[in-house]
């Protein structure tokens, strides 16, 4: 599942270095992205509105709902400026990028319309990791952060491919806090994305 888009990558890059793609047709690529995202988006939402329990779980938890995803989006930009003057990555691409919080194919296709190819590298590859490492470090990232701690580094990853490793690390009480922080941050990250690429 997680070597497949790692494989696309591949082989778009293949495309592009030996030129089997046509200088035409990458001219048209803008288009095809912002048609991309709004159709993301449009899914993304077309399954959130028919979620009825997501809903009840959001009203219940009132407040604290918020509390993770908020913590998890300025714990993430401040990362983000950190990683970009230690690597030397210009700031709107670093916290752009680290806005992304794991959901690295729609993070990807939104760093590319702002800023290009490289600078979608750098966001793929960045979310990716931040996945993998909630996927494999969960019980170190429990130790070290605690339950709370351990959902915001997983971001938006928090309500689907995370969620069984929080669930198994952090506890059950914790699934409900998880799923509602990863949908928050989910609904955000379109306008968290290009946000911080405009302010840094």
């Amino acid at each position: 599942m997680y070597i497949l888009p790692v494989i696309v990558l591949g082989i778009g890059i293949a495309a592009g270095f030996f030129g089997f793609i046509p200088q035409n047709m990458l001219e048209t690529t803008d288009g095809v992205i912002k048609g991309m995202v709004m159709l993301i988006c449009f899914v993304i939402g077309l399954d959130m509105g028919k979620d009825r329990t997501l809903w009840k779980n959001i009203r219940a938890m009132g407040k604290k709902a918020f509390i993770i995803p908020v913590t998890a989006t300025i714990g993430a930009v401040i990362g983000g400026i950190i990683a970009g003057k230690l690597a030397g990555i210009p700031l709107s691409v670093a916290t752009a990028s680290a806005a992304g919080g794991g959901y690295y194919s729609l993070t990807t296709i939104l760093v590319k319309d702002l800023a290009g190819p490289e600078a979608a590298t750098i966001a793929f590859i960045s979310n990716m990791l931040r996945e993998l490492t909630v996927m494999t470090a969960t019980p170190l990232l429990v130790k070290l952060f605690g339950r709370w701690g351990a959902v915001a580094v997983a971001g938006a990853t928090a309500m689907d491919t995370s969620l069984p490793f929080i669930v198994k690390n952090a506890g059950r009480e914790m699934a409900i806090a998880a799923f509602v922080s990863g949908v928050l941050l989910t609904v955000a990250m379109p306008v968290l994305v290009p946000l911080c690429y405009k302010i840094f």
